[in-house]
């Protein structure tokens, strides 16, 4: 049963929360990030701006200074430290759908020991940025995404604790709010801690590469440190948001490339003919509708893909079609074994909407594109089995909501 502990966030007052909140940094244009940086005083970016401050030729430095900003903003008293709680997280977006979730710590050793399960494979550079990042900035700001088999108990308790008033709320331009909830009443932490540490598993949703990083940290710090380690200490665990896998929300990620491969538009669609059953849809535009069913854009044409029935042989990847597609358009037809490298391939977060197709579409039309495809989202069920087979998902297989913002609240590795 993995653990769950409660935390000393640290957040911004209600007075600072709507100016310091931001979305995380890769969410940004370049030019939104500089907009942001010239428009908004004391924002969570600038906590970050040494990161990316050219000026500053040594990355230990960099990161350095993030920490020395982080303090300055508690010292100033842009920032608070609460004492030891959980965070109840709620995002409810301009179309209605509302999210909630848990915040609070987990442990290392038990994703180390699978009790915390992932289902994807994460790129070695990143993960040694990021701990290399934490080796000298000592905070978490934004949390690993987990997600949990559903369970009433502790739905109940989230759902207790949200009838009262919300620390903090903040508001995005696009009309999302985000609401936070502080627990910290002893009982109360007790009943969560106990609730939460009765599920068989946790399943990491989003942030692989976060808790991948996390891991190398906690080796460092347990090698460098200078008493004995017991595993309570805070750079045993890493910041964590659970979310019920009933309010988990999972979109689409979608398939851009530039070629055929040297096929002609005719020997393309006889080579896809292998694997699917394909119906001609014209201009019509199309969306797809279940698991199985692809839709492609050629030549100024949508087809539906079905995949035929001879290619679900294999327990849980063939639940994917993204392995599908992996398996039988990328690797034959475009000879393509390795597609997180290949560039003619681009991935783009879809909207399971007509919206995401449109997207596609214009980008063949106009930006140098041959071919799109586009997926129905995974579900959830399916992640968590291809977790549980203890399997990888290609890349790119899902966009997860919800995106949670930075700085609300961080978790200090120095507590």
């Amino acid at each position: 049963m993995p653990q769950f502990k409660p935390f000393k966030g640290i957040r911004p007052t209600e007075e600072t929360s709507q100016n310091f909140v931001t979305l995380a940094v890769n969410q940004y244009s370049k030019e939104e990030l500089e907009h942001c940086i010239n428009t908004r005083e004391n924002s969570f970016l600038h906590i970050i701006l040494p990161t990316w401050d050219e000026t500053i030729k040594d990355s230990k430095e960099k990161f350095r200074k993030v920490r020395e900003n982080l303090d300055d903003f508690l010292s100033k008293k842009i920032l608070t430290q609460d004492k030891s709680s959980f965070y109840i997280y709620q995002v409810i977006q301009p179309n209605g759908r509302q999210t909630k979730g848990l915040v609070g710590l987990v442990s290392i050793e038990d994703y180390k020991e699978n009790k915390i399960k992932r289902h994807e494979e994460t790129l070695d550079h990143r993960v040694n940025l990021f701990a290399e990042y934490l080796k000298e900035s000592h905070f978490h700001a934004e949390p690993v995404l987990l997600t949990y088999k559903p369970a009433q108990r502790v739905d109940l308790l989230i759902d207790t604790e949200m009838k009262r008033k919300p620390l903090l709320k903040i508001s995005e331009a696009n009309g999302t709010q985000h609401l936070l909830w502080r627990v910290d009443n002893r009982l109360n932490l007790k009943q969560f801690k106990d609730s939460i540490e009765n599920l068989n598993e946790l399943y990491i949703a989003d942030g692989h590469h976060r808790m991948e990083s996390s891991e190398r940290y906690t080796k460092h710090a347990i090698k460098n440190s200078e008493d004995e380690v017991y595993g309570n200490e805070a750079f045993n665990y890493t910041l964590a948001l659970l979310v019920s896998n009933e309010d988990l929300i999972i979109n689409d990620y979608n398939r851009l490339i530039k070629d055929l491969n040297g096929l002609t538009s005719e020997q393309f669609l006889s080579a896809l003919e292998e694997s699917f059953e394909i119906i001609l849809k014209g201009e019509e535009l199309v969306v797809p509708t279940k698991k199985h069913h692809l839709v492609m854009y050629l030549d100024g044409q949508f087809y539906s893909l079905f995949v035929k029935n001879n290619l679900l042989s294999i327990e849980g990847l063939s639940e994917l079609d993204t392995y599908i597609f992996e398996e039988n358009v990328l690797k034959p037809i475009y000879e393509i074994n390795d597609s997180k490298k290949d560039k003619r391939v681009h991935y783009e977060k879809g909207t399971r909407t007509k919206e995401g197709i449109e997207v596609l579409k214009n980008k063949v039309d106009n930006e140098g594109y041959k071919v799109a495809f586009a997926f129905y989202p995974i579900d959830v069920k399916d992640l968590q089995l291809i977790s549980d087979l203890g399997l990888k998902m290609p890349p790119k297989s899902t966009y997860i909501e919800p995106k949670p913002l930075s700085g609300f609240p961080v978790f200090d590795l120095n507590e």
